[in-house]
């Protein structure tokens, strides 16, 4: 983990206020209520104004529900107190390793407010504050649980979701495998599994939609990152009878020759420009499909009909950002068959009844909202935009995160209509 410094860090803060919120709830509060009951058994606690009635009002004070609600305020106070400085501690040690600043900030929340929530709730407990620390250790309880799946569960747990286009345009059926935003920073196990499981799918067609990498020049271990992640299409090929295609995307290489670079020797087919390839798979016996690549500024800023095919044959478009789709082909009298973007992520971070957290996407003149940050989206045209939830994560400053928003292998089945 490139947080273990923040943890270490955050540890040694979560000890001394342990420590001192157990000297706060337990022998503090023990202390002053000892303080006073020997105050008032000697006759030297402080005299009471002359128009109060002593003997009443030092009922009041020594009374059972008096002592309750003073231990509870006193112990929530320390509490209270702890948390602040917790939380301004996790976001200064954050600071220092700004590189992280996204994913130091969430793990603290989770795992160290989680911890403190916790600890705070068995204290509050054990000083017979039950219901307010029964309340408490759920809640660090529910705070951590979120944690490990934000963090574990979710940005591991791959799937494929399933698509269905029916076109008389096409004479034979055709498998096309989808999948944009790998963007990793290192070559791991799960690395691995994204591209065995493109296989696992039998794809007739595989299209790779940008961001492979993200990673920042002068980072540990990352010079040779480009290397590693072409060896791995090395190790685990990937083969389909119509080819293999990969676009580039906003975080990949700004020089074609650096991004061919990241494919050489493999036998996927690497596009910087905008391309075009018409009567795919006709020998084959597969579609046939137009296909039409575009670079990462045409799916900003559009291509207008240029992607429309004048063959008559089924058109898949493939750009980076959704932005073409939206801008181009929404209200337009035609659109082509199939668009394909990546991006967005689905969000990332989806809230019910909300959406997600990451709802704009600038792309110079277009704002990509809730509505098309994933999913498929039909058009009164005929046209269908699939917007892939990608396979990886954003880095750097955001947080590695995903809450009910799967990373995906995109599985879209072309079938002759009936």
């Amino acid at each position: 983990m490139d947080t273990i410094p923040f943890h270490f860090l955050m540890i040694a803060l979560d000890m001394i206020l342990a420590g001192f919120l157990i000297f706060w709830i337990i022998f503090k509060f023990k202390f002053r209520r000892e303080s006073n009951d020997e105050a008032l058994y000697y006759g030297i606690a402080p005299q009471q104004p002359k128009y109060t009635n002593t003997e009443s009002l030092q009922n009041i004070r020594t009374s059972k529900e008096y002592s309750v609600v003073r231990k509870l305020i006193w112990n929530l106070s320390g509490v209270v107190l702890c948390g602040v400085v917790i939380f301004l501690g996790l976001v200064f040690f954050a600071v220092i390793f700004r590189n992280n600043f996204g994913q130091c900030m969430v793990e603290g929340i989770t795992f160290h407010v989680g911890l403190f929530l916790l600890f705070s709730g068995v204290l509050l407990f054990i000083q017979r504050s039950r219901f307010i620390g029964v309340m408490l250790f759920i809640f660090g309880v529910v705070v951590g649980g979120l944690g490990v799946d934000m963090l574990y569960i979710e940005p591991n747990d791959l799937v494929f979701e399933y698509y269905k286009i029916e076109s008389p345009k096409i004479k034979f059926p055709v498998r096309v495998v989808f999948v944009a935003d790998i963007q990793t920073d290192k070559i791991n196990w799960y690395e691995r599994l994204t591209l065995k499981k493109i296989m696992e799918a039998k794809p007739d067609l595989i299209l790779l939609g940008g961001d492979y990498l993200q990673y920042y020049k002068g980072e540990s271990g990352v010079a040779d990152l480009p290397e590693r992640f072409r060896k791995l299409f090395i190790e685990i090929p990937l083969d389909a009878p119509l080819g293999v295609y990969a676009i580039a995307g906003n975080v990949d290489y700004s020089s074609p020759e650096q991004f061919n670079d990241l494919f050489k020797d493999t036998i996927v087919e690497p596009i910087f420009f905008s391309e075009k390839i018409d009567g795919l798979g006709e020998s084959e016996e597969k579609g046939p499909i137009d296909i039409r690549f575009l670079s990462v500024n045409d799916s900003i800023n559009g291509v207008q009909q240029s992607a429309l095919s004048t063959s008559g044959n089924f058109t898949i478009v493939i750009g980076h950002y959704p932005n073409y789709a939206i801008k181009d082909y929404q209200f337009s009298d035609q659109a082509p068959d199939l668009m394909l973007a990546g991006h967005t992520h689905g969000g990332q971070i989806y809230i019910p009844f909300f959406g997600a957290l990451r709802v704009k996407y600038t792309g110079r003149e277009t704002i990509i909202t809730q509505e098309f940050l994933r999913g498929m989206k039909h058009f009164k045209n005929g046209g269908n935009l699939l917007i892939t939830r990608g396979s990886g994560m954003e880095r750097g400053w955001a947080p590695r995160v995903r809450f009910l928003c799967k990373p995906e292998i995109s599985v879209i089945d072309i079938e002759p209509k009936k």
